[in-house]
């Protein structure tokens, strides 16, 4: 087997082990929970006010997406929120960065 191919498993796992990370903090320490689900509420909030503007309309849709992300599967969420940042933060470049480093010395 190409031993090339075991470093898209290794970031696949880190990616998981990353996601899991925030979801072992809230469970074990309530205080960190509040902290993210606040955070969450707000993004949810402003994201929807920004599409579709100031009005009853994003109250209502950010209710329920409130309710569904926040409250309701709320770990579920949290990992997925903590891959996007890192997605916004350009994680993945240093990553590809690296999977191209480790190809050319083969």
């Amino acid at each position: 087997m190409d031993s090339k191919g075991h470093i898209l498993l290794i970031i696949v796992g880190a990616f998981i082990v990353i996601a899991l990370i925030p979801i072992l903090i809230s469970v074990f320490f309530w205080q960190a929970k509040i902290i993210m689900q606040i955070l969450m509420i707000f993004v949810l909030y402003t994201t929807v006010r920004g599409f579709l503007g100031a009005g009853n309309l994003t109250l209502i849709v950010s209710a329920v997406l409130i309710y569904f992300m926040v409250f309701k599967w709320f770990e579920l969420f949290l990992g997925l929120y903590i891959l996007q940042i890192l997605l916004g933060l350009q994680f993945l470049s240093v990553i590809i960065w690296g999977i191209g480093t480790n190809m050319k010395k083969g």
